[in-house]
């Protein structure tokens, strides 16, 4: 078993402290581990420092989806379309254990509406040639009933396939393949500022470590900022640069056990005129639903979930499935999205981006794309984008990096470096059940193990086979096993209590006023 534990981390921080390195990635969320991995996959040395925990940020806080890109039709960005498409059956190819399909059903309400959704869902299918995961179809009312169960006025609709994750795993398990392929990897390790050498060029940063205290500084050739929500910070630590992302916030509520039945995913009308659709996904015996998409101005480390919030979410959910309430409600989360304006090119000194820059648009129409560029020389940031897409943004910001740097490296790897997983799942999963069995696990016990660690199964199996107790779970009434929590330290660089509960084993999101776990915020 790759070991990413603290003592790694120690020894990684250390050796960033002696020698200059080709890169250093400023930031732990998905994009961040993803140009880590490419990059350390052509043979560059990399370093990589993340100030809280990987996918502390906007990466843990989405909607734990996949997607295809269906939900951009609207706006005719076939480009976007075409991405998502191809990134996802990549996905699906390299971590079929954390990326898995499932059903969207779209009930509607009239005829007329029914065709519209329909005709979209062909232009879809055209579009997704050779990379579509089931059939996009019309579904009937009774089909419907059957698969939501605890619709009030189950109608007829359509169905389409998304693919759920579990967003903090999916980067965790790409931090850990960086790690594998060579890459120097820190969580809990902030950056003070940026080094400048001749010519206002970056050349590394001053960084502290947010366990012990000490600084120290990281030498390197080129300086990527993919902080997400804070790339505008760390810019700013080295220029005064024109404002180009506009936070967007989304909330997720998640749901008592039994409070809203249903095997599939559902999406339904919000009850605004913002021509939105709420998410209802099927998590274990738990149910979670969002997102909204609301301009937001607080503090970008702690969002939080407003009463209005709860309304949005609550409100669409209580008409389409009756007898749903905020007291339902036992979990909850907030993201940041980090949405670019549109305008001139962020690489453009002549950008009206500024505090003289019109007012942003809404941020349900701004645009999902990324953008790369190198300002100050030295610094070159990746802003926007999307989890989905996480692995072609890495795979061109490298690309421009090799060329700035003057290295030659083959192309890109990533496409065939599995993340997790090297065995078929479905043999696995025999084998994860069978080998749970012979010590009292149930299956869906075993299962998640496989789920959970892919190729790593067997070491959660040997655990328990040492320490029986470890096969007990951490919160009475919730899945998650003792076992769980001590890979999290020995198997994924897990340095404290949040990084256990909160993101890790999800705890916290499952239900956040079960007794004994810590970390948890209790709900307003």
């Amino acid at each position: 078993m790759l070991a990413f534990s603290a003592q790694t981390r120690l020894a990684d921080l250390q050796r960033m402290a002696e020698d200059e390195v080709d890169l250093l990635v400023v930031g732990g969320g998905i994009t961040g581990c993803g140009v880590a991995l490419d990059a350390a996959s052509r043979g560059l040395s990399v370093a990589l420092v993340e100030k809280e925990d990987f996918a502390a940020g906007t990466s843990g806080r989405s909607s734990r989806m996949i997607h295809g890109g269906v939900r951009y039709l609207e706006h005719r960005d076939f480009d976007v379309i075409h991405e998502c498409l191809r990134e996802r059956a990549i996905l699906l190819r390299l971590a079929p254990h954390l990326v898995r399909p499932i059903p969207m059903y779209l009930p509607t309400r009239s005829l007329r509406q029914r065709a519209l959704f329909r005709l979209g869902l062909l232009a879809y299918d055209v579009l997704a040639i050779g990379r579509n995961i089931g059939s996009n179809r019309l579904a009937g009312e009774e089909e419907i009933r059957r698969a939501a169960p605890g619709l009030g006025t189950p109608t007829s609709g359509v169905v389409y396939f998304e693919c759920r994750t579990d967003d903090v795993r999916l980067t965790v398990e790409v931090a850990r393949e960086a790690k594998r392929t060579g890459a120097l990897m820190a969580n809990h390790a902030a950056v003070e500022a940026l080094m400048e050498g001749g010519g206002g060029r970056v050349q590394g940063a001053r960084v502290v470590d947010g366990i012990t205290g000490e600084r120290f500084e990281v030498r390197a050739r080129l300086t990527v900022n993919a902080a997400g929500i804070w790339a505008e910070q760390v810019q700013g630590m080295a220029m005064a640069g024109p404002r180009l992302l506009h936070p967007s916030k989304g909330v997720h509520l998640v749901f008592r056990p039994g409070a809203i039945r249903t095997r599939v995913g559902v999406s339904v009308p919000s009850l605004t005129h913002d021509r939105r659709f709420v998410f209802v996904v099927p998590w274990g015996d738990r149910v979670y639903a969002g997102t909204t998409d609301t301009a937001y101005q607080g503090d970008l480390d702690d969002p939080k979930v407003t009463e209005e919030d709860r309304d949005y979410v609550v409100g669409a959910l209580a008409r389409a499935f009756p007898g749903v309430t905020k007291a339902d409600v036992v979990a909850e989360w907030a993201g940041l999205r980090p949405l670019l304006a549109g305008g001139p090119s962020p690489s453009d000194p002549s950008s009206s981006f500024g505090p003289s820059a019109p007012p942003a648009p809404r941020t349900a129409d701004l645009s999902r794309r990324h953008a790369i560029y190198e300002s100050p020389p030295g610094l070159l940031s990746i802003t926007g984008g999307k989890l989905t897409a996480y692995r072609s943004m890495a795979e061109e910001l490298v690309d421009r990096a090799v060329r700035s740097l003057g290295i030659a490296t083959g192309p890109s790897r990533t496409r065939e470096i599995p993340l997790g997983l090297t065995a078929d799942l479905a043999a696995e999963r025999e084998r994860a059940v069978a080998a749970g069995s012979s010590m009292g696990l149930r299956a869906e016990a075993s299962a998640r193990l496989l789920y959970r660690y892919g190729d790593g199964w067997p070491e959660a199996v040997r655990l328990i086979r040492e320490d029986p107790s470890l096969a007990e779970p951490v919160v009475d009434g919730l899945p998650v096993l003792g076992v769980e929590a001590v890979l999290a330290r020995s198997r994924e660089m897990a340095i404290t209590d949040d990084d256990v509960f909160v993101r890790r084993t999800r705890l916290t999101t499952m239900d956040a006023r079960k007794a004994g776990v810590r970390g948890a915020a209790p709900l307003d």
